[in-house]
């Protein structure tokens, strides 16, 4: 396990650079989908911090919360309308506090990434939503899953799963930032840096 963290940390640390390119465009648009998946970056860091001491209940929610972050960045890029975007990007205030009540359920923009975002984002999100999403949100919501798990104790197996999911959502957040720098030198190393940590990477077809 501790090799396991080790080495997820280690593939944060690789895609992080990717972070000072910045995006190709510097629309709200691309600005809003680069924000979220530094976003979800920092929610797998907070995953592999949590593991290490012993928080698992706390770390399988993050798992979610990671999901939320990286398709709420592919929705913004390939599937918001204008008026969307404009509504989760303007200034933060007493008046706008509660502009998320207009968004999207996480449902509706699966619906909508599948009509307008490329076919490999989409069949990624869709493979990780139907493998993780059930169990990841009964730990957010106080399920069955977190009261058996936090009574009963962690699996060996299962938390080297949940470890290895995140790192397979690292890897779909690297490829979007790619996407978003428009730079095919990172493109490149994306590839490099698939390759190097397969082992630590869910059979997704990545």
């Amino acid at each position: 396990m501790e090799t396991l963290l080790t080495k997820s940390n280690l593939l944060i640390n690789e895609i992080s650079p990717i972070l000072a390119v910045g995006p190709n465009q510097n629309d709200k648009r691309w600005s809003g989908s680069w924000v979220m998946c530094d976003v979800a970056l920092e929610h797998a860091h907070s995953l592999q911090s949590l593991m290490e001491i012993g928080n698992f209940t706390s770390a399988f929610s993050m798992l979610r919360l990671q999901f939320d972050a990286l398709t709420r960045s592919v929705w913004l890029l390939w599937a918001a309308t204008d008026s969307k975007v404009e509504r989760i990007m303007q200034d933060l205030t007493n008046d706008t506090t509660n502009a998320d009540n207009g968004l999207p359920s996480h449902a509706e923009m699966m619906k909508q990434i599948e009509k307008n975002a490329p076919a490999e984002a989409t069949r990624l999100l869709k493979e990780f939503r139907e493998v993780t999403w059930k169990a990841s949100s009964s730990f957010v919501h106080g399920g069955i899953h977190a009261m058996k798990r936090h009574r009963e104790g962690y699996p060996v197996v299962l938390v080297k799963q949940i470890v290895i999911s995140s790192n397979g959502l690292v890897m779909v957040t690297a490829v979007h930032l790619a996407t978003l720098t428009g730079n095919e030198h990172v493109n490149k190393d994306i590839v490099r840096i698939r390759d190097l940590y397969r082992d630590i990477l869910p059979k997704l077809n990545l």
